[in-house]
């Protein structure tokens, strides 16, 4: 008796479900690609029972009464025709299987109409045979409706996940694929209520439609995305979204560009936040190593990396205001209604067109109140407002600042066309006035500054900790003072900051010891009395296997006794610390950090050991030269990820103490 036959074709659509349709969340990714590829501009999704019945619906091309026969039906594709097809791949889908899969395992329901067609064609399919076939009414496009899925596998069945796991990675797919396609619109609903809904008009507008707004003000654009900043660090790597070719894909070599990108940005255990938008050759990827299609290999792995990672890096040159988080006494602030300028004042240009809405409402009585009161006719406070618009512009033209004045000139002109009450344009030139005052002081503020406090390379030279300011460029700053002898208060940009002392000399010295090893010219110092001290035999053993770089850095050892090593020569720089802990937490550092490589957690622990302290008073001098150094520099967290420079506006101080 023969044991080997072929199966019956029942069971191999079974297994080819098994392989594409994993899950509902894999079968709800192929179904939003076919739509995708017929051309739709809009997908909607309606989600139930754990994803085991569902219904989608696209704007496509749609299909013939043939096509929707043949698209049951294994291999069956209209993307691709020939082997040679498959390494010039442009769609989402090229292998004919969701479809024939998906219905081999479901009761399923496909509905469909063409431009060219009067009417549609609607198709029952149960285990992946058609059941009924007929005419019906219905728009140009497509719609395929699941029921109980994996009815016909109940071991399928039996271990798919909870309702809520199911539904938190179907949110995931759907979203990643409406951020792939900016363009078109995507509507999601779970069980009767709209999850996720975009717009289809553009990417900014997907962001802040599928995370909010917090995500959209602290995204930054470049080259290649989005890059978000310290607010949008996650505990994983969850939140590193990559597309190629338009494609939502997982790429661990994109995913290492961009965290090895972010080096000294992020503190221990966090990940970054990006979109990441890449083109690429067709003929350059392979999207056919997995079923799902999620996984990609590039034919040039290094030159991804390569451009990722310097694309990343030269969007951080001078990344200050990225990197630098500010304190908001108000973060429901109305984006349309506030204008911030680059002097992060804000004047709110609309509270003029509210307070105009509000008397509009009023009663004929209310406004012939208001027209009995204070002043004798309107005439003279619109001559008033004029006077004032007129000291508006005197104070634009000598500060030359960046104040929007025109918009409030814009918004007098109004006042002067308006047939208001008295004390609705009183309270109006009482506003402008204060602005206007406001504006004045500014300027006096500004030629202080300009005048006293241009950062000067001769009086910052007195300072104790640093001597070289040969390259330093002039900043605007004043320094405040210390508090508690460890943050340094700043005035600059209109703007409070607060300096962390310990982080601004870590940096900077970090930035140092990194320029003199990669230079070669970093020097050291022979001890007189060679400083002995003892290990457990990992240590030991870590220190005499990296002996060589040690000794480039400054700190030449031997190997002594036991588990005994002496240490003959240190670096020469002031290390705030004794040599043996100094070379103790190096060694702690590389253990720890063992994919980092050694020479940098080397720079690292001797950036840290020896930068000044909490608690450690300064002169002014030092402060000054400490700050302009920073600038100079231009990276603003330490190496270990901590930002530098915490900053707060004038309005947010104002809103705190009420007086906004």
């Amino acid at each position: 008796m023969n044991r080997i036959r072929i199966l019956d074709e029942s069971v191999s659509n079974a297994i080819a479900a098994g392989e594409v349709v994993e899950n509902p969340t894999s079968m709800i990714k192929e179904l939003i690609e076919n739509s995708l590829d017929a051309g739709s501009k809009e997908i909607k999704l309606e989600v139930w029972n754990g994803g085991l019945d569902i219904s989608i619906s696209d704007s496509g091309c749609g299909m013939s009464k043939e096509d929707l026969l043949l698209s049951i039906e294994r291999h069956a594709t209209s993307k691709i025709f020939t082997k040679d097809d498959l390494f010039n791949i442009r769609t989402y889908g090229f292998r004919g299987e969701a479809l024939s899969s998906i219905a081999s395992v479901s009761k399923m329901i496909l509905s469909s109409r063409t431009n060219d067609m009067q009417n549609g064609t609607q198709m029952n399919v149960l285990g992946g045979k058609v059941t009924n076939l007929k005419d019906i009414q219905r728009n140009v496009g497509t719609q395929i409706e699941i029921k109980d899925l994996f009815y016909n596998t109940p071991a399928r069945k039996k271990f798919l996940r909870k309702e809520s796991t199911e539904y938190l990675n179907i949110k995931d797919v759907f979203l990643r694929e409406a951020l792939a396609n900016p363009n078109v619109r995507f509507i999601l609903n779970i069980e009767g209520k709209e999850s996720i809904k975009t717009s289809g008009n553009g990417i900014e507008n997907a962001i802040l439609e599928i995370f909010g707004k917090n995500y959209l003000k602290n995204f930054s654009k470049f080259s290649l995305g989005y890059l978000g900043n310290t607010n949008l660090f996650k505990a994983n790597r969850d939140s590193i979204f990559v597309f190629i070719n338009g494609r939502s894909v997982k790429s661990k070599i994109v995913e290492e560009a961009v965290i090895n990108a972010y080096h000294t940005k992020l503190m221990k255990g966090k990940y970054p936040t990006a979109l990441i938008f890449l083109e690429v050759e067709p003929r350059e990827i392979d999207v056919n190593v997995h079923p799902s299609k999620k996984v990609v290999k590039f034919a040039n792995q290094n030159a991804i990396y390569d451009l990722v990672k310097s694309e990343i890096e030269k969007f951080f040159l001078d990344d200050e205001d990225f990197i630098s988080p500010h304190i908001e006494a108000d973060n429901e602030i109305k984006e349309n209604k506030v204008i911030e300028t680059k002097n992060n004042n804000f004047l709110d240009i609309n509270d003029f067109k509210d307070d105009m809405q509000d008397f509009s409402q009023l009663s004929v009585v209310e406004k012939e109140d208001y027209s009995k009161k204070d002043y004798k006719n309107i005439e003279t406070e619109k001559e008033n407002i004029v006077n004032v618009n007129s000291k508006i512009e005197t104070s634009k033209k000598s500060l030359e600042s960046n104040f929007n004045l025109n918009e409030v000139k814009e918004n007098v002109e109004v006042f002067n066309n308006s047939s208001s009450n008295s004390n609705f344009i009183d309270r109006q030139k009482t506003n402008i006035e204060n602005r206007a005052d406001k504006l004045e002081d500014n300027k006096s503020n500004s030629i202080e500054i300009k005048d006293k406090y241009i950062f000067d390379t001769e009086d910052t030279s007195r300072g104790k900790i640093f001597d070289d300011f040969s390259s330093l460029k002039n900043i605007d700053f004043k320094v405040i003072g210390q508090v508690f002898d460890t943050f340094i208060l700043v005035e600059r940009n209109g703007l409070l900051e607060i300096y962390d002392q310990h982080i601004i000399h870590e940096r900077i010295l970090y930035e140092k010891l990194k320029q003199e090893y990669y230079n070669h010219s970093m020097s050291k110092q022979n001890l007189l009395v060679p400083i002995r001290f003892e290990l457990d035999p990992r240590e030991k053993q870590l220190a005499l296997e990296n002996i060589e770089i040690f000794s480039s850095f400054g700190f030449d050892i031997d190997d002594f006794d036991k588990n005994e090593i002496l240490l003959r020569s240190i670096p020469t720089m002031n290390l705030r610390d004794s040599y043996e802990n100094i070379f103790r937490e190096i060694l702690d550092n590389i253990s720890k950090n063992k994919d980092v490589d050694i020479r940098e957690n080397i720079i690292v622990s001797m950036s840290c050991k020896g930068a000044i302290k909490a608690n450690h008073k300064l002169t002014l001098e030092e402060m000054y030269s400490m700050v302009a150094k920073l600038h100079e520099v231009g990276e603003y967290t330490c190496p270990h990820g901590r930002p530098i420079i915490v900053k707060m506006s004038l309005l947010d101080l104002e809103k705190l103490f009420k007086r906004k």
